[in-house]
């Protein structure tokens, strides 16, 4: 392969990780601080492109140059922002999701496939007090925000921005087709979560402890919902059906970790969970193939419980209902 063609790789790669409302030479233009005309040059392999230009697209879009150059390489480049109080907030943690899931909906054929070791935080915003008490906890015990250090959890979110942010990853999830392997661990978290809380005197009005576990069972009966008709649902309008596949799957043998694999026509991309909320994401084709691959056989190795598998789904939601009702039990 010859420089011109090379470099024309180069700029499909970095054209595919660009968002489609961009104008693309408009883009390179502006990042590499040169006329449309030089852009234009570049882009048809014209041009060479320096190694100080190459450095600002590989850094601003991620790409990486090993697949393009034929590189053997055992590096895989990771998009990375660490979620803490002083310099990447809970807001824009939001904003993060909601433009992530904004994202996927602009993506041609995509299917979003969660492998699950605890529930997303997506599924928690059409519940106030659940999502608000999801929100305190990760705040206060996970990130450590200095002022809610000895504050108790008064109840459902107040600041009109969350909210609004809240309601924008609701709207947004349920218009992308999703696959999700559940599991009987998948609501330990936020039960630990809560039960913990409950025992270091948090909560200072059991009614509002009391309320999130209904609306954690709330959320169960949705999912189980969801999963019956194997359609993504509006928790607001229940009886009125997207569009929108939704797909789920039970395997209790291989316990999830968060990961998070979006496929498209002409993208992929893998999210790892770590650290509790923060996100590492790539594009990497390799590790997005063997990511997908490892998806593939737990899915084999799993139970389908939508649409079909009726006996199966009923036992593994009511499982998950008991588990909250004997916690519950233990509010006094």
């Amino acid at each position: 392969m010859d420089l011109s063609q090379t470099q024309q790789l180069f700029f499909n790669q970095v054209r595919a990780k660009m968002p489609a409302h961009f104008s693309f030479v408009d883009e390179v233009a502006e990042l590499l601080n040169i006329s449309n005309d030089s852009a234009y040059r570049r882009i048809r392999g014209e041009k060479p492109l320096g190694l100080d230009e190459m450095q600002v697209l590989c850094t601003k879009y991620q790409v990486s140059l090993d697949q393009i150059l034929g590189v053997n390489s055992n590096t895989v480049i990771f998009t990375y922002d660490k979620v803490d109080h002083l310099y990447f907030g809970f807001i824009k943690y939001l904003e993060y999701l909601a433009n992530t899931l904004e994202l996927f909906t602009k993506l041609s054929n995509v299917k979003m496939y969660f492998y699950s070791k605890d529930i997303p935080p997506y599924l928690f915003t059409p519940f106030p007090e659940l999502m608000a008490f999801k929100f305190f906890f990760w705040k206060r015990t996970l990130m450590g925000y200095p002022e809610l250090a000895r504050q108790k959890f008064e109840g459902a979110v107040t600041d009109q921005e969350t909210a609004a942010l809240a309601r924008k990853i609701d709207l947004l999830y349920t218009k992308i087709p999703s696959i999700d392997i559940w599991n009987g661990e998948s609501i330990n978290a936020t039960l630990n979560q809560l039960d913990f809380y409950r025992q270091t005197n948090i909560f200072p009005d059991k009614d509002v402890l009391l309320k999130v576990y209904s609306q954690l069972d709330e959320l169960v009966t949705y999912l189980e919902l969801q999963a019956e008709k194997g359609k993504k649902l509006s928790y607001d309008k229940p009886d009125l059906l997207t569009n929108v596949p939704y797909d789920a799957y039970i395997n209790e043998t291989l316990i999830g970790d968060n990961t998070v694999f979006v496929q498209s026509d002409n993208r992929q991309i893998t999210f790892i969970n770590h650290s509790g909320i923060n996100l590492m994401s790539t594009e990497d084709p390799g590790f997005g193939e063997v990511t997908f691959k490892h998806i593939e056989n737990v899915i084999r190795k799993s139970v389908h419980i939508s649409v079909a598998g009726e006996k199966e789904r009923s036992v593994f939601f009511n499982n998950l209902r008991e588990k909250i009702y004997l916690q519950k039990k233990n509010v006094n």
